[in-house]
């Protein structure tokens, strides 16, 4: 492997000139300049560009800390993240913290692996990166979940205190805007298939419901109101219970499209047509969307836009550490198809 003494033996200069050209420390002519890079190039030498940044005080490189690669918006954040970082010159550096499993659809229960997030910070701290850019599974409050570093820190796909920086995506809008849709489609008696009672989402979502429904005028009585865990299953049984209903809703929103796939079966062994009968949205806009009979109406995340986001804000923060906390919220897209 060439070493800078090579490079300066063929320039005919000494190690410490090629050590400013590189670095760019001191003013070289442009002649040696030039014969220096030429002897770089034919002795193809390899600077030490990570032990430079440690000179100057940084690395050019993030830390990225997910929950788990395998949760729905995870790669798509981390996709927008990394391709945004490498536009700017930064490397990034993923730990995966392997909490699908743990956390299964609980996802309120976050608290409970505090110091397993906290030493996969740590970890990113260890190889000097720059900042470090937390990727959820699901979108919660992280409040005060994370001990006090110097670090630069990103939340992605969840919300923080008013001294964190976040970006996240609006679940009371966009919940909101599916109500408009289906009231503008002439439903009135509109159930919702909700997540987890005590989840963030499902308080978010079920506030902007009731919005959009009392600004067209109508009521969202309690028994139209079911609560499952997120999962196929719970779809179909809560879906069995709004059946058997005196007055039976025309139109059902279940808060994910694991969820709605789940109502559309029961509705078609039960002989209903979607959306003749009942009418069907989702939440997610998971790629079975598409492919389902018929397709599902839902709401598409922007994870790719949120990685880009908490990307920009990262290096926000490196390049003006005295910056105030961001605290972005993007809104969503309905992606209208056959089943409303």
């Amino acid at each position: 492997m060439a070493t800078m003494r090579d490079v300066a033996l063929l320039a005919g200069v000494s190690t410490a000139t090629v050590s400013h050209v590189i670095n760019g420390s001191k003013n070289i002519s442009a002649e040696t300049t030039e014969r220096v890079l030429q002897a770089i190039s034919q002795v193809n030498y390899k600077p030490n560009t990570l032990a430079k940044s440690l000179r100057i005080g940084q690395t050019h490189t993030i830390g990225v800390l997910v929950e788990d690669i395998r949760g729905l918006p995870v790669a798509s954040i981390v996709s927008g993240i990394s391709e945004t970082l490498a536009k700017g010159g930064y490397k990034t550096i993923l730990h995966d913290l392997h909490l699908l499993e743990k956390l299964y659809n609980q996802y309120e229960q976050i608290g409970s692996y505090r110091q397993r997030i906290n030493d996969g910070l740590s970890l990113l701290q260890s190889a000097n990166v720059d900042g470090i850019i937390y990727v959820a599974m699901h979108d919660r409050h992280l409040d005060y979940l994370f001990d006090e570093m110097e670090t630069p820190l990103v939340f992605a796909y969840s919300h923080g205190t008013e001294k964190d920086t976040y970006v996240t995506y609006s679940n009371r809008d966009s919940a909101a805007d599916m109500i408009r849709l289906l009231v503008s489609k002439g439903h009135k008696h509109i159930a919702v298939i909700a997540g987890h009672p005590h989840s963030y989402p499902t308080a978010q979502r079920l506030l902007g419901i009731q919005v959009a429904m009392q600004q067209a005028g109508l009521s969202l009585p309690q028994e139209y109101i079911r609560y499952g865990d997120w999962e196929y299953e719970s779809g179909m049984l809560r879906t069995g219970e709004l059946l058997r209903l005196q007055v039976q809703p025309t139109a059902i929103f279940a808060m994910n499209d694991l969820m709605a796939v789940g109502c559309i079966a029961v509705l078609t062994s039960e002989g209903f047509r979607v959306p003749q009968d009942i009418a069907v949205a989702g939440f997610d806009n998971r790629e079975i969307a598409a492919y389902l009979q018929p397709p599902l109406t839902t709401v598409a995340l922007p994870t790719t836009e949120i990685g880009i986001q908490a990307a920009l804000h990262i290096i926000d923060m490196i390049n003006n550490p005295r910056i105030h906390p961001a605290r972005e919220i993007i809104k969503c897209s309905i992606v209208e198809r056959a089943s409303v």
